[in-house]
């Protein structure tokens, strides 16, 4: 697939019904969502850039700093709290994009949304963008929240094989049997795991039929 016919498909693919929690569910360590989300919640949003390198398609994720939380290390993609004086979630993700991966957001066209989804560990309601940067991306990541900003090919994410289940430490010294992709010596589980599994099936669905 061409990066030209890939972004058509995504186009087709944002205009019709999502995989939505199906999806979620497969990268989900508990296998469940869910049912309720408090009213209290906080809200974010974050963005799964796409771009040209060497003639294929890729996407950029980041590895967080260490830090007392519950998502310390963990990989994600660019994005965070929508702020008060952001327009939109979809400007929240695009600021942040900017914030963290150092991108200009100027060349960024935002095709749609995917399904939001609620992480219960810190309370917020996610809602993912897809965007195809238009050139190659010169990235300068952020030193506070940014540890390593790691480049990944589609074709890994859409290989069978990099999808695994491991044990990964989590809060007081407990290991969580979960699923996960495999990218580029990266384990990338939870939330970005899940958001990157309903983009997986929304590019197979259009593939298979």
């Amino acid at each position: 697939m061409t990066f030209e016919v890939l972004v058509e498909s995504i186009k087709y693919g944002l205009s019709g019904k999502l995989p939505g929690s199906d999806a979620h569910l497969k990268m989900t360590p508990y296998r469940k969502l869910t049912d309720s989300i408090p009213e209290n919640r906080r809200e974010g949003a974050v963005l799964l850039m796409l771009y040209k390198k060497n003639g294929s398609p890729y996407f950029v994720l980041t590895e967080r700093k260490e830090y007392d939380g519950v998502h310390s290390r963990q990989m994600s993609f660019p994005g965070g709290k929508i702020e008060q004086g952001d327009l939109s979630p979809k400007q929240a993700a695009l600021r942040e994009t900017n914030e963290e991966v150092g991108v200009d957001i100027t060349k960024i066209e935002v095709l749609g949304r995917l399904t939001t989804l609620y992480i219960p560990p810190s309370n917020f309601l996610v809602h993912p963008y897809i965007g195809i940067y238009d050139g190659k991306p010169s990235f300068v990541k952020e030193e506070y929240e940014v540890e390593e900003i790691v480049e990944v090919p589609l074709a890994a994410l859409l290989n069978e094989e990099n999808k695994r289940e491991t044990l990964v430490d989590v809060r007081m010294k407990m290991k969580l049997k979960t699923p996960y992709f495999h990218l580029e010596d990266k384990i990338v589980w939870g939330a970005t795991a899940a958001i990157l599994s309903e983009f997986k099936d929304m590019i197979k669905n259009i593939e298979n039929n």
